[in-house]
């Protein structure tokens, strides 16, 4: 577009091969460069964002982003025309002013509509995959080519016009450089006066909360819980100053759904996030979720919480984004695995920022160097805030979920150093190998795979050390609430399968430890059966705030309604029972259970009676499992007739009618009839014998 720049704003060092003239070619080239990636990805990042901000706003958001690219490629341009200028090589890229220009600015728009492609097709090109594989470093090779036959293309389409368009760059560059200086400075007085969260007569006997969410955490790998080959010295130590509730079971055996469940309090299917998939957003108008009613809350003295009386962070690690609407009340929010700084919501340039290319890859490459950005992200928030302030900080770790690649100072502890098979991290395209039948795990493999998902844990636990330290540090530990638990589990081959997303209890079955010196007991186990469910109201009666309040007429109370109960009666020792059953679904099944019993169908055996034929040909088998006697679940003990599948089908039933949002609208993905089929390989679905047992192989283990 613009090789011919320099035909209207050259100078004479410019003309000289000298050292002057490539530092000037560098820094015209720059800007030139600057202007048009920083226009092309502002627009990006104005689509991307899911935030409401003023036309002003975007457009100074885009003013900006000129400013940041065009410092960004004047230093990478003028390092290679110093770099040329320095080997003898400047001739190789023009032999007078223009040429030398001309060059590099196709070489940095090149550079630029690389990484625009690459970023924003990453999702579709070998999703799942390292960025470091050889499928994505053919495809970063591919497209690259792609970028330079484009913008030697245009170039070549453009002919004479290039030299108008090169008239125009100049006072473009100074009316967008003005801009962006006006709004960041504007911006940053405005962020400057926030009040959010400062102590003041309305919260300072409010405790602060710390809610930390170890994405594919199984209980039973915690010291707490029973392990003795995984170290988790934090847990435990939080288990002995607080409570610990032995049969924690969560709603859904996946992320968004899960999520959603601890943050209303609600069912899936009364708050509507049913299902993982990119572009999915839950319905804000029925949700409120913890954060939000945090912070407007009726408190059960009368007091009625203000917005700026308590400050919401959210330090997310995974799949969980603020696209989806979980953060919906959430300040501040740092998204890591999208390659986002944190992010505070009353900053329309850190709202635009945080979707330009330029942060989103410096982001992930300091990830490179720091195994831990959400974590740290907190502890440095927290250092610079904690003491001032009220504050819900929202901790979301990944180092147990896929890919299994933990940090050298884990790994060693349990790595086998002698392992020299394929598997030195297990990524999603492993078990998509596996599941496939293309690959079949050796048994060092499997052990190779659960050592690195128990090292995970281990770094995990050491990040949560990290973040008390830092509220000790600030003096605020004792009066913050910190609760510590998973989303789900995580198969680890115990049934043939890998990762999520399945009915067993390695999914289900979650830790959750709770600490808090100034209301809750140290060292207090609970037997009794609780949901996830029951950590919003959980939280709300510590906290002394009334629930959210159920719209007063209409259909929609019924999606209004909170699920969930206080865990407070169980703590106090006040009742033994919390609830009798626990209720989970997927894309394709529901189970419920009791303390001994569990029951895992299709969705679609609701309508029939299990002894008419209907449950025959359903998506999976219908299973039945004694956890008392079969804790592992690998004898289905299922038959029409057992007296338990009356009495669990009747009580199923009976919570399926009461939700607002009919079963037919759960549609099964591709991914839940993969894990069907799947199963149906294994043994585990696919038909009942005669005698109403499940048809198939045993259980390998």
């Amino acid at each position: 577009m613009s090789t011919e720049l320099t035909t209207e704003i050259n100078t004479t060092p410019s003309d000289s091969p000298g050292f002057s003239g490539a530092v000037l070619a560098g820094l015209l080239s720059g800007m030139s460069v600057g202007l048009t990636i920083g226009v092309i990805d502002g627009i990006a990042a104005n689509l991307r964002i899911v935030e409401s901000i003023d036309t002003v706003g975007r457009l100074g958001g885009i003013a900006a982003s000129v400013l940041v690219y065009s410092a960004f490629f004047a230093v990478l341009l003028t390092l290679i025309s110093l770099a040329l200028f320095l080997s003898g090589r400047g001739r190789l890229v023009g032999a007078n002013a223009a040429g030398r220009m001309g060059a590099l600015v196709l070489t940095g728009l090149s550079i630029g509509l690389f990484f625009e492609i690459y970023w924003n097709t990453r999702e579709y090109l070998f999703p799942g995959y390292s960025a470091t594989s050889p499928e994505r470093l053919g495809v970063a090779a591919l497209l690259l080519g792609l970028a330079f036959a484009l913008v030697f293309g245009f170039r070549r389409l453009l002919g004479t016009r290039a030299k108008s368009l090169a008239r125009l760059m100049l006072p473009l560059w100074c009316v967008a450089a003005a801009g962006g200086g006006v709004f960041l400075w504007q911006d940053r007085a405005l962020l400057a006066n926030s009040q959010e969260g400062e102590l003041d007569a309305a919260n300072e006997d409010l405790p602060n909360v710390l809610f930390v969410i170890v994405d594919a955490l199984r209980s039973d790998v915690i010291g707490a819980y029973g392990s003795e080959n995984v170290a988790t010295p934090v847990m435990d130590r939080l288990a002995k100053e607080g409570v610990l509730f032995e049969n924690a079971r969560v709603q859904a055996p996946f992320t968004w759904s899960s999520f959603g469940s601890f943050l209303t309090g609600k069912y899936p299917r009364r708050h509507g996030m049913l299902k993982l998939q990119a572009g999915m957003r839950w319905a804000i108008g029925i949700n409120k979720t913890m954060p939000l009613h945090f912070k407007e809350a009726k408190r059960k003295s009368g007091k009625q919480l203000e917005s700026d009386d308590m400050v919401t962070a959210a330090f997310m690690t995974g799949a969980v984004t603020n696209g989806s609407g979980l953060l919906l009340g959430i300040d501040l929010y740092c998204e890591a695995l999208k390659g986002h700084e944190l992010v505070h919501r009353s900053s329309r340039w850190s709202l635009l920022s945080t979707d330009l290319l330029f942060f989103n890859f410096w982001n992930k490459l300091t990830q490179r160097l720091d195994y831990n950005k959400a974590g740290s992200t907190a502890e440095k928030w927290l250092a610079e805030n904690a003491a001032g302030k009220r504050f819900f900080a929202f901790l979301h770790l990944y180092s147990t979920h896929t890919p299994y690649d933990p940090a050298e100072e884990f790994r060693s502890r349990y790595v086998d150093p002698n392992y020299d098979g394929p598997i030195q991290a297990f990524y999603a395209e492993h078990r998509y190998a596996i599941e496939a039948g293309q690959y079949q795990p050796t048994e060092a493999d499997v052990r190779q795979i659960r050592d690195l998902y128990y090292a995970g844990v281990t770094q995990a636990d050491h990040a949560i050390g990290s973040v008390l330290e830092e509220l000790k540090s600030a003096g605020v530990l004792e009066n913050t609430i910190v609760v510590v638990t998973s989303d789900h589990g995580e198969e680890l081959g115990e049934h043939g399968v890998w990762e999520h997303n399945w009915m067993y209890q390695t999914n289900l079955a979650i830790p959750l430890i709770m600490r808090w010196p100034a209301k809750l007991p140290a060292n207090r186990r609970v037997e009794a059966l609780v949901d996830s469910v029951d950590l919003m109201p959980t939280l709300c009666d510590l906290m002394g705030l009334e629930l959210p309040t159920l719209p007063t007429t209409g259909d929609e109370i019924e999606y209004h309604r909170v699920d969930g109960k206080s865990l407070l009666p169980l703590v106090r020792g006040e009742s033994e029972l919390h609830r009798e059953f626990s209720f989970a679904e997927s894309g394709s099944a529901l189970s419920i259970q009791d303390l001994r019993w569990k029951l895992v169908i299709s969705r679609e055996c609701l309508d029939y009676e299990p002894d008419d034929g209907g449950w025959d040909n359903a998506l999976r088998t219908p299973q039945l499992f004694d956890l008392k006697s079969d804790p592992g679940e690998f004898e289905n003990l299922f038959r029409p007739d057992h007296p338990e599948v009356a009495r669990l089908i009747r009580e199923l039933r009976s919570w399926n009618e009461a939700l607002p949002i009919a079963k037919e609208s759960v549609m099964a993905s591709h991914r839940d009839r993969e894990a069907e089929e799947l199963l149906d390989s294994l043994g585990y679905a696919g038909g009942i014998g005669e005698e109403g047992e499940s048809g198939g192989a045993e259980q390998d283990e």
